[in-house]
């Protein structure tokens, strides 16, 4: 009989690989890994991870809780801070050495003073992009590491909205998107910046469009969307393709908060929009209609939460009427909004869980703070060696 080592051996990569993809969980994976030298060194490449992440997109990342920050009467005199998703042992030691309130950033446009003049402008996979609002410089920062990066300074334009990409494979490794307005025309313009390059390259153009609606970029499928200024569309950019595209949303999500998940695996799939109306959380798809538009359809509903949330939220007085703002949809878990309530829900359980009763951050404000995973403990290459 052939010792273990051959056997493997004889296996190869490839067909590791194979089998490894089809393992139900992250936490499988992880012990696979750590099994024997051959099977860590298949995990650990980039390129692997990159599928396999893309394989269980409600999975791989883990959620820690929401980034948001304290109210303050002087402008920029706040800090964010992190919002435990749970009590758990193992959340709070993986948070314990975070530095949240991102004191370990320079503060070249004001160096005195509480707070930070840091902004975040987006959040994933454990990375933030920034701006220090004094100075106008922009950062990637990860304040579990402390590692930061400054990026160069745009070109001429009003920035009206911000994505950062990370890497599915390489933690290190990030694209930062910025859509900005030419002054004195209706054109919106989007540049892409590569961590390999720290260059920002013009890569599309759209003539005659409104404002975005705010600066918060939705992501899924390895494209970026943003609201448009009246409801009715929003902005997409494919970043495998650089396409950029303007998309007509149903008409009763103009007044609605929602956000756009992943469903299938490997990127493939429809756009999905995850919406609550009626307190009852709802799942539309959008598909080609073969005339450049979306037809939209209702794919999931939800029990109705009003009961959950009446419980949960009319305990403060201040609170007359259950409601149901989107804030964010990640790693299977929504956040909601009622009032000053912060509400989380997993979405293949349908667990509801209040995260806090006094949550006085603009909800644009509020980011859903993930980390990558499997962990770093694999350290990802491209080689693998």
């Amino acid at each position: 009989m052939a010792p273990p080592a051959a056997t493997i051996a004889v296996l190869g990569d490839d067909i590791l690989q194979e089998v490894f993809i089809l393992l139900p969980t992250p936490a499988d994976l992880l012990r696979a890994a750590l099994a024997c030298q051959p099977f860590l060194r298949v995990a650990r490449s980039a390129a692997f991870l990159r599928r396999f992440r893309r394989r269980h997109p409600s999975t791989c990342p883990v959620v820690l809780g929401c980034l948001l920050y304290r109210p303050s009467k002087r402008r920029g005199a706040s800090a964010p801070y992190l919002l435990p998703a749970d009590l758990l042992g193992a959340t709070r030691r993986t948070i314990e050495g975070g530095d949240f309130a991102l004191s370990f950033l320079p503060r070249r446009g004001r160096p005195d003073g509480p707070g930070t003049p840091w902004r975040i402008l987006d959040c994933r996979n454990g990375s933030l992009l920034l701006r220090d609002g004094a100075s106008g410089e922009l950062a990637v920062a990860d304040p579990l590491t402390r590692r930061w990066v400054s990026l160069p300074a745009l070109p001429g334009g009003r920035r009206v909205g911000y994505a950062l990409v990370p890497d599915d494979g390489d933690s290190s490794a990030f694209k930062a998107v910025c859509i900005s307005r030419r002054a004195g025309t209706t054109e919106l313009r989007a540049f892409l910046l590569s961590s390999a390059e720290l260059r920002w390259a013009d890569v599309g153009t759209l003539a005659q469009q409104p404002n975005l609606a705010g600066s918060r970029a939705m992501q899924a499928k390895r494209s970026l969307y943003w609201k448009l200024m009246g409801g009715g569309h929003m902005v997409a950019l494919n970043t495998a393709t650089m396409e950029l595209t303007v998309l007509a949303l149903p008409p009763f999500l103009r007044e609605q908060t929602f956000d756009v998940i992943e469903k299938g695996e490997d990127g493939a799939g429809k756009l999905c929009v995850l919406t609550m109306r009626g307190l009852c959380i709802e799942v539309w798809i959008g598909e080609d209609d073969g005339a450049g538009g979306l037809t939209w359809t209702l794919l999931e509903k939800s029990v109705r939460f009003y009961g959950a949330m009446e419980a949960m939220i009319l305990s403060d007085p201040l609170d007359q009427t259950p409601q149901g703002d989107v804030i964010g949809v990640a790693a299977g878990v929504v956040f909601l909004r009622s009032s000053s309530c912060l509400l989380s829900i997993h979405l293949e359980t349908m667990k509801m869980t209040r995260l806090s009763l006094d949550v006085n951050c603009p909800s644009p404000l509020i980011y859903p703070y993930t980390i990558g995973w499997p962990p770093a403990i694999l350290n990802p290459t491209e080689q693998g060696a």
